[in-house]
């Protein structure tokens, strides 16, 4: 097993990026790769982990970085997973927004497909993200979205790695929905997914999160997000605010009112799209 020190020697500009729980990143350059994320995974055998390396090596996600290389490293004696991937020349949509860089119509109409898409993908391979939010996307130089941690994704029809009893699941408050922060499992499926990413898209063209807005703590914005409805905002070309009541539609209290499908969440949006005038 090669040691850490060694294994910094391979790349250039070898430099932290975050830390966050067991998990340590670092940007670098690679001869074989060219720019590349380093992510270390300290909790060795942690199934989530484990998950999340399985996804990115084993589907062909379009909107994904691609995972180059895996393996063991020893650091401090320790042993510790590690991964090699693509690392996106872009900037995370979290900076986008907090420099009130907002979408118009025709840019949110284009986020919105690319989310959409990539929920689609989701849904043949049976995963849910479970935390789709500004911090976890990357928009490159071209425009191009790419979807980032899928540390508490959910595999339906494999074993949960959440308690059932648990009073809560695995969340980030303001972004997940009713049914996936109640650890309601049953009712848990791509259209989890398809209510994050129209809180998303709100908040890229209001410049706020409309559960987060107002709230004093976490559960407070739980108990926003169960009860209050959004205000629709009146986009410049959205004639018929077709493209609001989609939104609405997407960010919905109960799954059954939601689209059923990423797909036909696509439909309706191409239906749409005949009212707008960018």
């Amino acid at each position: 097993m090669e040691n850490f020190q060694n294994f910094k020697k391979k790349y250039l500009d070898f430099t932290p990026l975050a830390r966050g729980g067991q998990k340590q990143v670092y940007k670098a350059e690679s001869s074989k790769y060219g720019n590349v994320v380093v992510k270390l995974y300290f909790n060795v055998g942690d199934p989530r982990s484990e998950r999340e390396i399985d996804i990115g090596l084993n589907k062909n996600f379009n909107n994904v970085p691609k995972i180059f290389e895996t393996g063991y490293l020893e650091i401090e004696g320790e042993k510790t997973l590690y991964i090699v991937e693509q690392r996106v020349n872009g900037e995370l949509l979290r900076a986008k927004i907090q420099r009130n860089d907002y979408l118009n119509l025709k840019e949110a109409v284009i986020f919105l497909e690319q989310g959409l898409t990539f929920i689609e993908q989701l849904e043949k391979e049976n995963i849910v993200h479970r935390d789709i939010k500004p911090e976890n996307i990357i928009v490159d130089n071209n425009g191009i979205v790419y979807f980032l941690d899928f540390g508490i994704a959910r595999v339906l029809g494999q074993p949960s790695l959440t308690q059932t009893e648990a009073m809560f699941g695995p969340h980030t408050p303001g972004y997940a929905a009713p049914e996936q922060f109640n650890n309601l499992k049953s009712n848990i499926d791509s259209r989890t997914d398809l209510f994050s990413i129209g809180v998303v898209t709100y908040e890229c063209i209001t410049g706020h999160n409309p559960f987060r807005e107002g709230a004093g703590n976490a559960m407070e914005v739980l108990q926003r997000t169960e009860t209050i409805t959004p205000i629709v905002f009146s986009m410049m070309g959205d004639m018929q605010k077709q493209f609001m009541a989609l939104l609405s539609s997407l960010m919905a209290k109960y799954p059954s009112r939601r689209p059923n499908s990423a797909n036909q969440a696509l439909g309706w949006l191409n239906a749409a799209k005949s009212t707008f005038e960018y």
